[in-house]
Formats: structure tokens, sequence, C-alpha cells
């Protein structure tokens, strides 16, 4: 008796799971279709690359971009749409980059690192110090003096990874400057973290100074200009370098985080975050970092909202100020929803490129993890190619405020990572390099994943 009602009661289960998921599942055909067809993700990033350009934080194109995105937000169904104060430090690159080495007048393609002071403004000449790690200038000593260090690692080409690869080397681009400074270098010299041994394009990116320690010049140089260096340091250990660039840090200014939210139907005190930083480094357009992820996440909303999808939590749409040099928008972010004692139940963060997407990371126990493998993923993997379901970082933005929640799950989204190093904070990351299909298709997919953490999230 008791065996048959607990197969009766397995049988009630699993039919109801059944149903649930085969209404799911239409509900997400339903999305990819509308995405596919009707979405504007596409569109709105030609405006906003072509009509607004690249917008680092605290500059004009970043307050234009802003207002635009404000506007955006007011034609759609939202029930509020606000701006959020930031104030941060403006980071200006100035008159474009030179370097040359000094006797054969051989260019080299350099860019200035985020938030690096500037050289003389007749620019600097000296001899080189060439290594692999910041731990090998230990051994140099007083050699250093007088030099500029020239950190010459290439990528690695064997992971898969992209991101794993970039983790690699991207500690000693922040390091790196204060590391020379120590032992009295004049400037620092990076190669650029690219996928590419025959990039010429330098790829920029945020570095740090230590308290205490001399401000020298930091400079990414393209990988084909570091083998180009290499190898005449090879013939001439004793080869000068040219180096002239004029960024400087400008004041404070105030700008501000764009929102809008969606109010729940059930749980409207309950709040799911998802959005992307809307800034972007001043070379290139800003198109895969991160017009793709702001623009794609407002239309992952706008396709829910077509299809007449009624939320049940609070749908917050954030795009925030200064992911690329100090993440000042996602702190402000955080701090105020601290202080509010807000209810912020998930997480949702795109900010990885337009490419096509492969699935989540995601930040939460083991336990959960495993339930959204088992009920989700089977879902998105056979029909949509998306299969990517693991535990990892929430994003950027999303780790930095989800500091004060803890316990709130996170997902990252995570497109195909082959092609986003080759782009990445360089002058090549235009619209031109977004394929239709394949942002549309991230739009798709996290629309699907939105409309189920809004469903499920209570049943994990």
């Amino acid at each position: 008796m008791k065996r048959t009602v607990l197969f009766a009661l397995l049988s009630i289960f699993t039919s109801k799971t059944a149903v649930f998921g085969q209404q799911d599942s239409i509900m997400m055909d339903r999305i990819y279709y509308e995405s596919f067809y009707h979405g504007q993700a596409y569109d709105n990033l030609r405006y906003l690359t072509k009509e607004i350009g690249h917008r680092i934080a605290g500059s004009a194109n970043a307050d234009k971009a802003v207002g635009w995105s404000k506007s955006l937000m007011e034609r759609m169904d939202f029930d509020r749409v606000y701006l959020q104060d930031v104030n941060l430090p403006y980071w200006d690159r100035g008159p474009k980059e030179k370097a040359y080495i000094v006797d054969t007048k051989e260019p080299l393609q350099i860019l200035a690192l985020g938030g690096s002071v500037s050289t003389p403004v007749n620019g600097l000449v000296a001899e080189v110090i060439e290594v692999e790690l910041l731990s090998d200038l230990k051994k140099y000593g007083e050699q250093v003096r007088g030099k500029i260090v020239f950190v010459n690692k290439p990528w690695d080409e064997s992971i898969v990874e992209t991101g794993v690869a970039y983790g690699l080397n991207s500690s000693q681009r922040s390091r790196g400057p204060s590391e020379a400074a120590k032992l009295g270098a004049v400037a620092y010299l990076f190669r650029s973290l690219s996928s590419s041994s025959t990039d010429d394009y330098p790829h920029t990116g945020g570095t740090a100074y230590v308290k205490g320690i001399d401000s020298i010049p930091a400079m990414a140089i393209s990988a084909a200009s570091a083998i180009k260096l290499g190898e005449t340091l090879k013939d001439n250990p004793h080869a000068q370098v040219y180096l002239e660039q004029h960024a400087a840090w400008k004041g404070i200014v105030h700008t501000h985080n764009v929102i809008a939210e969606w109010k729940g139907s059930k749980f409207p005190d309950k709040i799911i975050t998802i959005g992307g930083h809307i800034d972007s480094w001043d070379v290139g357009e800003g198109a895969h970092d991160n017009g793709t992820g702001t623009m794609g996440t407002l239309d992952a909303i706008r396709t829910l909202m077509a299809l007449g999808y009624q939320p049940k939590h609070t749908i917050r749409l954030v795009f925030y100020m200064n992911e690329e040099n100090g993440v000042h928008g996602a702190s402000a972010y955080g701090q105020v929803a601290k202080d509010n004692k807000e209810q912020i139940i998930a997480g949702i963060e795109s900010d990885a490129g337009g490419f096509a997407p492969r699935g989540f990371d995601i930040k939460a126990s083991a336990e959960r993890v495993t339930w959204i493998q088992q009920h989700w993923k089977p879902l998105f993997e056979q029909k949509f190619w998306v299969s990517r379901f693991l535990q990892g970082s929430p994003g950027v933005d999303s780790g930095v405020w989800g500091q004060h929640f803890p316990n709130t799950v996170m997902f990252n989204f995570r497109p195909d990572p082959h092609r986003y190093f080759d782009l990445h904070h360089t002058a090549k990351d235009v619209f031109e390099t977004v394929d239709k299909r394949e942002l549309q298709s991230g739009v798709a997919a996290i629309a699907s994943l939105l409309y189920l953490v809004d469903q499920q999230i209570d049943q994990f």
C-alpha cells in the first residue's frame, strides 16, 4: 500500500515537472523567435557606437550615453526610470601617444594604461630591460635604475578559456608600474593582453600605483611591436626607446548609473538586478565592451515585455558607470541598496562581448548550481546550443555590489571566448565586429534565463 502511494506521488510530481518544463520550452521558443525577428539590440548598438562612440567615464560621450540610454528606457513599459548619482575621478588620455626605437626610428604601437601618469612634455629616452615576469626584475637590482622596464610575456595560446589566459597576465599590468618604480625605472611597457601574436593594435586597460612609491608612465605595447622590440634587444641589449604620452587625472566629476524598474506582480520587494556597464575605454567604439552587454540586457527585457510577460519579482535594469577604471558605479549601486535594506535575490551581468552565447557562470552554492544544471540546462542545450552552467565568477560589477549581498544568486553571461580578446580594449572594438544573429541569440539566452529566474528562483 505504501509503495503504491509513493509511486502515485512520484507520478504526480513527474507529470507536473514535465508540464512545467514543456511550458518553459514553449516560452523560450517564443523568446528566441521574438529576438531573432523583432530584436532591437543590434540597431540600438549601432546608434550607441556610431552616434556616440567610445565612452570613458567622466567624458562628454559618457554623459551622452547616459542621457540616451535613459530615453530608451523611458520609451518602454518600465514603472520607473531614474539616474543614480556617481562621483568619480576622470582620467584623460590626451593627445595620441608616440614611441619608437631610437637608433632606427622604427615606430612602436603603444597606448597609455588607464590611470597612468604622463611622460615629460617632450617625452623620454632610455634603455630597456626586458623580462617575462615581474619577479625577474629582482635579479637586475640597481641595473633597473633609469631604464624602461619591458614585460614581454606572450599570451598562452593553449588555453581555450581565454579569460583564464587574460587573468594569468593581467596582474602584471596592474602591479607592474609600482614594482618597476621601486627599483628606479623611469617607465613601464607591458605587452598587450591579446590572443594574437601578429596583432599590431595595443590593448589598454587599468593600472594602479602603490601609495608612497613614485608613479611612472605606464603603457601597453602591441604584441607585434613587442616582438619587434624583443628582437631589437637581442641584437643590441643597450637599444634605447623614445616614449611620449600626456595622460592625466582631471579631478572629480559627477555622473550617473542609469536604472529602470519593472515592478513584480507577486513579490514587488524582491529584486532581480540585470545589466552591464555603459562606459568603455577611450579607443574604438566600445561595441563588444560593453555596448553589447547594455543593449543586450535592455533588449532581453523588451523581448519579455513584447510577449506580454508579467514578472513575479521586480526586475531592475542597471547600466553601471565606470567599470573600466574604478567600478565607482557598481560601488554606488551596492551602497544604496545596502542602505535601503533591499532584497536583491538574483543578479545577471553581461560583460563578455556579443559573440554566440555559450551559457552562464553561476555564483551560488554547489547544491543550487546542481539544481540549475538538472532543471534549466536541458532547456537550453539541445535546441539553442547553450550548455555552460558552471559555478564561477559573478562578473566585475556584480562582484562589487554583491559584497553587500553574499547570499544572492548571480549569473554571468558567457559568450564564445575565442575572439573577444582580439578586440578587447582596442581601436578594433567597433560596431562592424558584431554579428547581428550572434548578438540577438545572446539576447534570447539572457531573456530566457531572466524568465526562468523570475519563475523558479523560489524553488531552489
